[in-house]
């Protein structure tokens, strides 16, 4: 009786053994899923105007370069203020906002120094999307080509449209979907870099 209880115990260890070798030779085998990163590369126009002001945001402390990345998902290059770059599918508007040490809700839009713009009174938050209002705000998932405006203030419809006019549209630029206007800077200083991939916010 002992030994047949021994001999299946030995078994059973056996099969156990067999099992735990198979599966650290098929964990070793199997390559590890590689991060979103890089899974596409969008493009898209924005302007924000403050007051009736548009917003500088051609400095060097909202911009990603070879020597650091805000992001690695989502930021400026080139010292280039007016162009969103994109490089992972889900990224957000306010995703984009934040990692220049911005926010942005359907309300308020705060700055990087904290001064908040929001809702009162006599002036409000507007979101548009290719001309349209919309009503996502943070929550835009940025496409390709996208021209994006938002205001705050008190504008009048006239006015409104002279800031929907001044939305640039070169994002077909770094996107090569305008080959006729030209070739797009060389964007291969960030994405994938090792200065991409351990981000740090600069402000």
């Amino acid at each position: 009786m002992k030994r047949a209880f021994r001999k299946s115990t030995l078994h059973l260890l056996l099969v156990l053994v067999l099992a735990g070798m198979i599966f650290g030779l098929y964990t070793t085998l199997t390559p590890t899923p590689e991060p979103l990163l890089g899974d596409l590369h969008y493009h898209a126009d924005f302007k924000v105007y403050l007051n009736g002001i548009a917003y500088d945001f051609a400095q060097e402390k909202y911009m990603s370069e070879e020597e650091g990345a805000l992001s690695p998902f989502t930021h400026l290059h080139d010292m280039n203020g007016e162009i969103i770059h994109k490089h992972m599918s889900g990224i957000t508007l306010g995703d984009f906002f934040e990692s220049i040490g911005m926010s942005l809700t359907e309300t308020c839009f705060t700055v990087d120094d904290g001064t908040a713009y929001c809702d009162d009174e006599t002036k409000t938050l507007q979101f548009y999307v290719n001309g349209e209002l919309n009503t996502k705000f943070d929550q835009y998932e940025l496409q390709d080509l996208d021209r994006i405006l938002i205001s705050y203030g008190d504008e009048t419809e006239a006015e409104l449209q002279i800031q929907l006019s001044s939305v640039t549209d070169e994002a077909c630029i770094y996107s090569e979907t305008c080959p006729e206007r030209g070739s797009p800077p060389d964007e291969s200083s960030c994405v994938g870099s090792e200065e991409c991939l351990a981000p740090k916010l600069q402000l």
